[in-house]
């Protein structure tokens, strides 16, 4: 297992964290709105965070950030009961959270990202990011619910690879991870129909009556457990990585 040890900021002191020797940080951008009938409100963010964590233990000197609990969820706001925020307010947030790492002399940085809506915020942060701070070496994982899946074992997830608001995927990582918010009982599986060479721009309550999609119906805490420790350990495997180059980003290939 993990060697314990402090990372998280919101639990240090100042006496233990300058005792520590932090050179990179991870933050975590989510979300607080509907999953479906059985999820927790925060599952965007507790997914991410658990990753994130999971990560921060097996690499020395990796800061995690307290989660930016709110993201751009516009596109459920019919559902009871979402706080969204104007991707330009949440690019602003991203973009102070790691300037002030900047500043103090942080400047590789990792972002979780634990929701698909807050994309186009990040995107807008970093080149902000990267216009102030061009020596900044900033990289993202945009979407754990498909990187997690794609780096399980063949078969670990059914249709679709788990794929879904509040499907296979998401609720597996719900039941690995907070257990006892999860309502399977409440769990319902829907597959909105969609055409296959145009991408339609709607929300999910114009293709669902749920507020979920995929089917969450056969998930297991096995299922979570296995995702999440496959990116995480992904995750920890591509900092020692860029560690080791000095953060290098050009080279003839990457073996992962």
């Amino acid at each position: 297992m993990y060697k314990i040890r402090e990372f998280r900021l919101e639990r240090l002191n100042r006496t233990r964290f300058e005792s520590s020797r932090f050179d990179k940080a991870i933050l975590v951008t989510g979300a607080t709105e509907n999953h479906g009938f059985h999820l927790p409100m925060g599952m965007d963010t507790y997914a991410a965070y658990a990753i994130a964590e999971r990560t921060a233990a097996q690499v020395e000197g990796t800061l995690l950030l307290p989660p930016i609990h709110f993201g751009v969820s516009d596109g459920l706001m019919p559902y009871p009961f979402n706080i969204t925020m104007r991707p330009e307010t949440l690019a602003k947030v991203i973009f102070d959270a790691l300037e002030s790492c900047i500043v103090q002399g942080i400047d590789r940085l990792l972002i979780v990202n634990g929701h698909g809506g807050n994309n186009s915020a990040i995107d807008v942060a970093l080149t902000w990011l990267r216009r102030e701070h061009p020596g900044a070496k900033v990289a993202v994982s945009y979407a754990w619910w498909i990187s997690g899946p794609r780096l399980c074992p063949p078969g670990t997830f059914g249709r679709e690879n788990g794929l879904g608001h509040a499907g296979e995927a998401e609720t597996a990582a719900g039941l690995a991870i907070v257990p006892e918010l999860v309502d399977m009982d409440a769990a319902q599986g829907e597959w909105p129909a969609r055409p296959t060479e145009v991408s339609i721009r709607t929300t999910i309550p114009e293709i669902s009556k749920t507020g979920a999609t995929g089917d969450p119906t056969g998930a297991t805490r096995e299922q979570g457990e296995k995702m999440i420790e496959a990116l995480s350990c992904y995750l920890a495997r591509f900092l020692k990585e860029m560690d080791r180059t000095d953060w290098r980003f050009a080279r003839e290939d990457w073996d992962f």
